[in-house]
Order: structure tokens, then C-alpha cells, then sequence
């Protein structure tokens, strides 16, 4: 009767125990969560600031025209570029996108610009870009469209000028390198309301410059890249990335070169090297000029 007691009593006092330790996790859980969020709400610049910074280190470029009040997007007809305005959202985790619109998938892309996505795609057909058709399935057709570049322009630690393609911010979870292809100019849905007659971009939804295959991307890759989680196949580039909220300039620019299709490298022969002569490079633009 006595040991039966004792282990009653023993037992009564390991769950009274455990309680309080249930407790005190969770309190350090919520005091955690708490401090985090204050901090973030504290450092998480508006839109208006953002914005704000992003005048300062670029400016309004020289001879471009705005194709929004509200945003900051232009077009530069002379060398024909598309400019857009954002800051970086997300530097760890799965991608589905490279930039998206602020308030929309800024979970899942890299940079959110201060534009819609049909805002950039009006600013492509004004510098001549051709809009091609958005990735099918079943089966399956890769997207088409001109091929298009896409720069990123931002300023360091040290305020030194950077530029960037923006592939080399998106790695490939498999070869552990960074995303090895080209966007082309799929042009999303326009859908119209057969009620109400009222047209929607699908693209404003988030898929402007995708890294994962959706039919309304307004800029797709190309090459098959599911969009479901456990198969996504592009990671941000953490290393590469600066701070989050760093304000950065994307440039776009049509480019003549087909896009990239495959990883697959094809070996020279004897004969392609003595019959064929390399195309030369095209030089760089200098976009230094597209900073304050």
C-alpha cells in the first residue's frame, strides 16, 4: 500500500511538473514570436519608404518614359530598355518566381517591383519585343515570346554600383549552380468576364517573372519547371543576395539570341572548329547612368 502510494504520488508530481514545463516553453515561445515581430515591424520599411529609397540611389533615368503615375516603371525607347523600380523580399527558401508585384507572391520571389506585370508587358511591346505564348500542358509546350535579359542594378554595403544578370540570384537545387536560362515574353491571359465584359490581366495575380512554369507568367523560362513544392527546381541564392529591402533597378532588354532550352553541352568536333567561327560578342551596355 505504501510503494502504491509513493508511485501515485510520484506521478502526481512528474504531470504537475511537465504542466509547468509545458508552460514555461510556451512562454518563451510567445516573448520569441513577440520580440521578433516587433523588430520586424519596426525595420519593415513602407511602401511609400521604400519607394522613397529607391529615388535617391536611382533617380528618374534620362530619356526614359514613365508608363505609370503610381508606379515606377519606364520605358527607354532610344535603347530600348524596360526599367523597373523594387526591392528585395526574400533571400532563403523555394522559388516560383524571380519579381513579382508589391502585394502579391513577394513569399515566393526574390524582388517585388513597384509595378503591375501588364505595365511590364506594355513597356515590351514598345520596345519591340514579340509576345509569344504562355507554357502549355497536357502536352506539354515550353513558353514562347522574344527572348529577354533581365539586369539587376543595385548598390552595396559599401555604396559601390552593382550589376547583375538576374540569374545569378536563382540556384538549381540539383547542380548546385545558378538557373542557366533565359526568360522569354509568354504575355500572361488577358481574360474577359463573359457577364460583364470587364478584362483581367492574370499576370498582376504575381507571375510576372517566373522561375517556375505558370500559362499567366508574363516572362517564363522556356524549359519545364513545375510549380508544385516538392518538385519546385530554383532556390533564392543567398549568398549572392544583398539585405533584404535593398531598393534595386531591373533593366529589360530584348535580346536576338533564342533562349536556352537544355543543360545538355554538346562536345565540338574537329569539324565545327575549323569551318565554324564564333559569332563575336555583343559588349555590354554600360548602365551606370541608371544611378543617381
Amino acid at each position: 500500500m505504501i510503494k502504491k502510494g509513493l508511485d501515485f504520488s510520484c506521478k502526481i508530481e512528474l504531470r504537475f511538473w511537465r504542466g509547468w514545463v509545458g508552460v514555461f516553453l510556451s512562454l518563451i515561445v510567445v516573448v520569441s514570436w513577440y520580440r521578433s515581430n516587433a523588430i520586424w515591424a519596426e525595420e519593415y520599411p513602407t511602401r511609400e519608404q521604400s519607394k522613397a529609397k529607391a529615388e535617391e540611389v536611382f533617380g528618374v533615368p534620362k530619356n526614359a518614359t514613365a508608363l505609370s503615375k503610381e508606379g515606377r516603371i519606364w520605358v527607354d525607347k532610344l535603347r530600348k530598355l524596360v526599367i523597373v523600380d523594387g526591392f528585395v523580399t526574400l533571400r532563403e527558401g523555394q522559388l516560383e518566381m524571380f519579381a513579382c508585384p508589391v502585394g502579391s507572391k513577394e513569399h515566393e520571389s526574390i524582388v517585388a517591383v513597384f509595378s503591375s506585370s501588364q505595365a511590364v508587358h506594355a513597356g515590351l511591346l514598345a520596345i519591340g519585343a514579340k509576345q509569344g505564348q504562355p507554357t502549355q500542358f497536357e502536352p506539354y509546350k515550353p513558353a514562347t515570346g522574344s527572348t529577354i535579359k533581365v539586369h539587376v542594378l543595385w548598390r552595396d554595403e559599401k555604396n559601390q554600383k552593382q550589376t547583375q544578370l538576374a540569374q545569378h540570384w536563382i540556384r538549381d537545387v540539383e547542380s548546385n549552380k545558378e538557373m542557366p536560362f533565359d526568360w522569354v515574353f509568354a504575355g500572361s491571359i488577358l481574360y474577359k468576364d463573359p457577364d460583364t465584359g470587364e478584362e483581367t490581366y492574370l499576370g498582376d495575380s504575381g507571375d510576372m517573372i517566373c522561375v517556375a512554369n505558370f500559362p499567366t507568367a508574363t516572362l517564363d523560362i522556356a524549359v519545364k519547371s513545375i510549380a508544385e513544392n516538392s518538385a519546385l527546381t530554383y532556390v533564392a541564392f543567398s549568398d549572392r543576395i544583398p539585405p533584404l529591402f535593398t531598393v534595386v533597378r531591373l533593366v529589360l532588354e530584348v535580346s536576338d539570341q533564342a533562349p536556352k532550352q537544355t543543360n545538355d553541352v554538346k562536345p565540338e568536333t574537329k569539324q565545327d572548329t575549323t569551318k565554324q567561327e564564333k559569332e563575336p560578342k555583343k559588349p555590354e551596355q554600360d548602365r551606370s547612368d541608371l544611378f543617381r
